[in-house]
């Protein structure tokens, strides 16, 4: 879905935030891809840093899936990756190309998609063109143009029947699933406004090594460039805004922003504190407040309000027939993501392609973000149709 007018925003929100997890299509036992009945999915990981520890580690504990390839631009966190997950220095491939010999590999099943995400989009294109089931995390791109290659490379996976999995685990806590079936449903009337919050603190640097050029300290530190991390709006409040769209099941038709640089001015690029006004049909209204401030105050909220009833993150949703539903923390959703993905190249549930949707919520974030670039009104069409590709340093 490469257009982008008015008809097709709709398009995209009738097939994405109802569906809720993905759109789905009955296949096959597990000799559908190839693989033994006892077999392991044979995994590789392109991106050895901490969010590929982490998801590999989830992956492991389905008991069903063996990592033997790994790939990263530096040498040293590939190396240290190998130690962790017993991957012999043979099937390491190393550098910003390192990606492309491993989707190669022919002995792979699936990827695991977890460097920043500025490569998400061309790493995501190689591993389905080499015909691997991938999972990859969130955000899927910076700007508009990687948006739109993720949804046309997950076209072809669709076709392919390869699975995608998107690191948004909410999705996945059975409570949520039910408080966003009410609300689309009518539960709480007519919804008016939202309030979304996700402030938090500054977070790591990595020092410039000898040696190093400007690109190998950029990526390195990957998290304070628009380039690669698509600014703090894409890369960590991704989920507050997902949330949204799927409860409300519907997507923005524009952003007003406000943000600046005051706090962090020792690295990158990025804000250190946004605040968008997203415009969504029908009337809805949505505030979003984010900050990234070493010392300063950090909490997450999440609210709906509507004609006859309203959600809270911490207290559930109250409906207009007095109904009540609650919901627990997320901890666990991960891993369940995770199994489920993995149940699905297995054969054993349905088929799941979650381009769509992570997707959309992408792009909700760097809306904001182009809007408070632009100090004026962006709508999603106008931010959709324009040129915007971000790119690395060249040395």
């Amino acid at each position: 879905m490469l257009e982008t007018k008015e008809n097709n925003r709709r398009a995209f929100m009738q097939s994405t935030a109802a569906a809720g997890l993905a759109a789905f299509t009955i296949l096959a036992p597990r000799q559908v891809w190839g693989l033994d009945q006892n077999s392991k999915i044979q995994l590789g990981i392109i991106g050895c840093g901490g969010r590929g520890q982490f998801d590999g580690r989830n992956l492991l504990k389905t008991g069903k899936v063996k990592i033997i390839a790994l790939a990263d631009y530096f040498a040293d966190q590939a190396q240290a990756m190998a130690q962790t997950f017993e991957v012999p220095e043979e099937r390491l491939a190393i550098g910003i190309d390192g990606y492309q010999a491993l989707c190669e590999s022919p002995d792979l099943d699936a990827v695991l998609l977890t460097a920043a995400p500025y490569f998400r989009p061309m790493q995501f294109e190689a591993a389905i063109k080499a015909g691997k089931h991938v999972f990859a995390e969130k955000p899927i791109a910076v700007d508009g143009w990687g948006c739109q290659k993720f949804l046309e490379v997950g076209k072809a996976a669709q076709e392919k029947q390869r699975v995608v999995g998107a690191g948004l685990q909410t999705r996945f806590d059975s409570a949520r699933q039910a408080i966003a079936e009410r609300i689309q449903a009518g539960a709480i009337g007519k919804l008016l406004v939202g309030h979304s919050t996700r402030m938090g603190g500054d977070l790591w640097r990595r020092k410039r090594e000898p040696g190093y050029s400007e690109r190998d300290y950029q990526v390195r530190n990957w998290l304070y460039y628009t380039w690669a991390c698509g600014d703090f709006i894409t890369e960590m409040h991704i989920h507050n805004l997902d949330v949204f769209n799927w409860f409300t099941g519907l997507l923005p038709v524009s952003a007003t922003a406000t943000a600046g640089r005051q706090a962090r001015l020792d690295v990158g690029d990025i804000y250190d504190h946004i605040q968008v006004l997203y415009e969504y049909p029908d009337g809805f209204s949505l505030s979003h407040t984010g900050t990234q401030i070493q010392k300063g105050y950090e909490g997450s909220t999440k609210q709906i309000v509507g004609t006859e009833g309203y959600y809270d993150e911490k207290t559930g949703l109250v409906a207009k027939d007095g109904e009540k539903l609650t919901h627990e923390s997320i901890q666990e959703t991960t891993e369940i993501e995770m199994r489920q993905f993995v149940e699905a190249i297995l054969g054993e549930r349905p088929y799941m392609n979650q381009t769509e949707y992570v997707t959309t919520s992408t792009f909700t974030c760097i809306l904001g973000r182009m809007a408070a670039k632009a100090g004026r009104k962006v709508t999603w069409d106008e931010a959709w149709d324009s040129a915007e590709r971000l790119e690395p340093p060249t040395d």
